[in-house]
């Protein structure tokens, strides 16, 4: 990252076109060693204005073979055993990936959060910390390390927007019960900032995956187990665009295919217009769902001249009586839930668009809503009762799939995505994550001169399993 230096560039010294180039929230890892000197780059200076050196400090110190000299003869490099107690840090870089194997090593754990309190504890105020972490695949489940680990981190500094490296995706065998590849590498942001903790956020404390039975067969998912790919959709029908937030529905189709056989139920929860049930009849699938809003559900079923093989109820998906009327259980759930009530974020880019264009801006005025919930807490209850009667309608053994985001709200980053999953995987086994990851998305330089914020274009995929043997609605 050589370029002509900013002299308003308080955060580092690259341009606007490299600084650029970095906030995408993804990247291709063309080698499992992580690309330090891109970060050490972005996340501090050579000199600032007071005079010192750019002082950073790597974990483990190994890691400063993999820098070019360029970067490392121009800043002051320390080892974690070499600070002391006055010593103050511009950047740090923690490789943690480790942790993916050692998921119940609590001596480890322990040693790797006092480490990391010690780098929070030199960081100069509004310096960065990047810890890079995977999740854990086994044969049956996703223990998600990587976002317990954040969870503890969040209790001492804050938390910032993530990027994810991409490893190439290897071809592998189908496996029953079905889990992604493993071929994702977080690189988790964090920052030091005096800010009160915010209440609304999630507790550090995490619950323990649930484990699946050993032998416990399950349904025999195809091998669409890419744990990340890029997808551009075509072009919407301009009614479907109507709705605010809708998923295409030719991606919507490789999770059907994956998980369902021709002549299956399929349902969604937050039908939208239809989008899913549309995938779902392409697939030779019967479909199922349930719509709050009835202007949405005129547009779903204006989009089938057949509806055979439709199901489509106008109600609330957190309600019982909502699902008397479609089929007792399915073999597949796919949905995106509101995210939060992002859509009703004054100044966002995405709704002025929106308003300029004559577009509904948010799902509805309807006080059962989750996209007009303004507690999160709140809004997190009540998707678990919408999912909690998914689960119950959903046959043993299979998959229900929920395409979703975390969101970020005034600075503040509220990961919806692993709330999700904590709150699911009392109930349900979590697979695994999936992304899908967008290229083709007009960047934006967000934070410019100041401070990290990220182009978010990928998207989680949690896919989840009800146990074999587990409760159903009769």
């Amino acid at each position: 990252m050589n370029a002509k230096a900013d002299p308003k560039n308080r955060l580092n010294d690259l341009n606007s076109k490299l600084w650029l180039q970095f906030q995408k929230s993804w990247f291709a890892l063309s080698s499992p060693e992580p690309p330090v000197d891109e970060f050490i780059s972005f996340f501090s200076k050579k000199n600032y204005p007071d005079g010192h050196t750019g002082t950073v400090c790597l974990v483990p110190a190994s890691l400063t073979v993999h820098i070019q000299k360029s970067v490392l003869t121009q800043r002051t490099v320390l080892q974690i055993d070499a600070l002391s107690k006055d010593q103050k840090l511009d950047y740090a870089f923690y490789d943690a990936r480790f942790l993916a194997d050692n998921t119940e090593n609590i001596v480890l754990w322990q040693k790797t959060i006092e480490e990391l309190r010690l780098l929070a504890t030199a960081l100069r105020e509004l310096a960065y910390l990047t810890v890079v972490v995977r999740n854990q695949r086994n044969a049956h489940a996703t223990d998600p390390v990587a976002w317990r680990l954040a969870r503890h981190i969040s209790a001492f500094l804050t938390q910032k927007d993530e990027k994810i490296g991409c490893l190439e995706n290897q071809s592998s065998e189908q496996q029953i019960p079905w889990v992604p590849n493993d071929s994702i590498v977080y690189f988790l942001n964090f920052r030091k900032q005096n800010s009160a903790t915010d209440d609304l956020r999630s507790t550090p404390a995490f619950a323990t995956p649930k484990q699946a039975v050993e032998g416990e067969p399950g349904y025999a998912a195809k091998n669409f187990r890419d744990g990340w790919y890029v997808h551009r959709p075509p072009r919407r029908d301009k009614n479907v665009m109507l709705h605010p937030a809708k998923f295409p529905e030719d991606l919507v189709q490789r999770y059907i295919t994956n998980f369902t056989e021709p002549g299956e139920w399929v349902f969604d929860p937050m039908a939208g217009t239809g989008s899913s049930l549309v995938a779902a009849l392409a697939c030779s699938r019967k479909a199922a769902g349930i719509e709050l809003n009835p202007e949405f559900v005129k547009i779903a079923k204006s989009r089938f001249t057949v509806k055979k093989y439709l199901k489509l109820v106008t109600g609330d998906a957190a309600a019982p009586e909502s699902y008397h009327p479609l089929p007792e259980q399915m073999a597949y759930c796919i949905t995106s839930p509101p995210y939060w009530d992002m859509l009703r974020m004054r100044g966002a880019e995405t709704q002025a668009k929106r308003k300029k264009q004559g577009l509904q801006r948010w799902y509805s005025e309807d006080a059962r809503d989750l996209g007009n919930i303004a507690d999160y807490h709140a809004f997190l209850d009540l998707l678990e009762r919408v999912y909690r009667q998914v689960a119950g309608h959903l046959l043993p053994g299979r998959y229900m799939t929920i395409i979703v985001k975390n969101v970020k709200k005034q600075g503040t980053i509220y990961p919806l995505a692993w709330d999700i999953v904590e709150r699911l995987s009392a109930f349900l086994i979590f697979a695994g994550e999936q992304f899908w990851c967008q290229d083709d998305q007009r960047l934006a330089p967000f934070g410019y001169r100041y401070a990290w914020v990220s182009n978010t274009f990928h998207h989680y995929c949690l896919t989840f399993r009800k146990p074999e043997g587990s409760f159903s609605h009769k």
